[in-house]
């Protein structure tokens, strides 16, 4: 009995949702467990119950093994960040990942139209999904996407598969995302750009399970990125602090203040929209402590050369397990330091990305632990 039989479609907003059938499983993996060791909270009391219970997945002591599935689905529609349509209109839930109710009706609604008059581009060349929730985050994009990609590519080892990527309005992250599919092999001949807006795939190719935002990231992950750090050498910083930029949220109400502190304690401050990516994996390869507000940025510890000790500094309300996950499958030690927050408006809106305060002395004596 097929996984469709067994799993029949559901109304989800009013839109049917359903599984790909065993048919089109492609490869199963086995992702290793692992475990894993709570991070070192400074100040947990300022977390807020739900927060707390948001982060549950850092308090879990052994990540078992558990599957990753690649599926091939034919003639199907995509749209927005990732959601995969079949031909009938129906939703396939592996696509789905952190979609609202308002994008999954839209996309629904465009992939309804352009089945009824068949407007939308063809692309013929089989292609792997490297497009999900959050696919204009860098650190989204180093994560979650580009480990998908170098799952499927590296096992099938075929010039002729290409590769589905959003299309990205952010200069640095496209240059980002170039250097990365050049460190990899990837072919500009075999790359596909689609907006939010359905294009149809002939054959794609769907990775489910390598992570679930918030709750999961799979140890296969780090193949990804230890192939492409191979043959990076550091500069011989020992200590790095990074630097948000300018008018990021989340960032310290006074960073400059933040800066000399963090170069008092020998730090070296790197300031990533200055670099280039690899200019940013070389200064941060050699780095026994790594420190900085909690932002995209703090990605690259994924590059670190060996074991280090990883310091964030984050609001008390953060609903964050990205950065500990990183650092528990990359062998770093992980502090996480929850402070106080500006009451000025957050420039998002979002109160948890409102400036970050601290107490200079504290932050001179988190920076000089070694």
């Amino acid at each position: 009995m097929s996984r469709e039989a067994r799993s029949p479609s559901r109304a989800v907003t009013g839109i049917h949702v359903l599984d790909p059938p065993d048919s089109a499983l492609l490869m199963r993996i086995t992702s290793p467990g692992f475990e894993a060791t709570p991070p070192d909270i400074v100040h947990p009391e300022r977390i807020p119950p739900d927060i707390w219970a948001a982060c549950a997945a850092q308090r879990q002591p052994v990540f078992a093994p558990r599957p990753v599935s690649v599926w091939m689905l034919n003639d199907v529609h995509v749209a927005c960040e990732g959601l995969v349509f079949d031909r009938d209109g129906r939703l396939y839930r592996p696509s789905v990942t952190q979609h609202g109710p308002a994008q999954i009706e839209w996309a629904a609604s465009a992939v309804r139209t352009v089945l009824a008059d068949g407007s939308a581009p063809l692309h013929d060349l089989p292609l792997v999904l490297g497009k999900k929730r959050g696919a204009m985050n860098y650190g989204h994009w180093l994560m979650e996407m580009l480990p998908m990609l170098h799952l499927v590519l590296s096992r099938l080892s075929d010039p002729g598969i290409g590769v589905l990527l959003h299309d990205v309005t952010d200069r640095r992250l496209g240059e980002v995302i170039q250097t990365c599919l050049s460190r990899l092999d990837i072919a500009p001949a075999r790359v596909r750009i689609a907006d939010h807006r359905p294009v149809r795939v002939r054959t794609l190719l769907l990775v489910d399970g390598l992570t679930t935002h918030g709750t999961y990231m799979s140890p296969l992950v780090r193949d990804c990125h230890h192939r492409l750090a191979h043959g990076i050498a550091g500069i011989g910083q020992a200590r790095v602090f990074i630097a948000r930029g300018p008018n990021r949220a989340r960032d310290f109400a006074d960073p400059t203040a933040a800066e000399v502190l963090a170069r008092d304690a020998g730090y070296h401050v790197l300031h990533p929209g200055r670099l280039s990516f690899l200019q940013q994996l070389a200064t941060i390869r050699d780095a026994r402590l790594v420190a900085g507000a909690m932002g995209a940025a703090m990605t690259t510890m994924a590059y670190l050369r060996g074991p280090a000790e990883v310091l964030t500094f984050a609001g008390a309300g953060m609903p964050d397990t990205f950065f500990w996950f990183i650092a528990t499958l990359f062998g770093h030690r992980y502090r996480e330091v929850r402070c106080l927050q500006s009451d000025d408006p957050a420039p998002t809106g979002v109160s948890y990305d409102r400036a970050l305060l601290i107490d200079p002395a504290e932050m001179r004596r988190l920076l000089s632990v070694s």
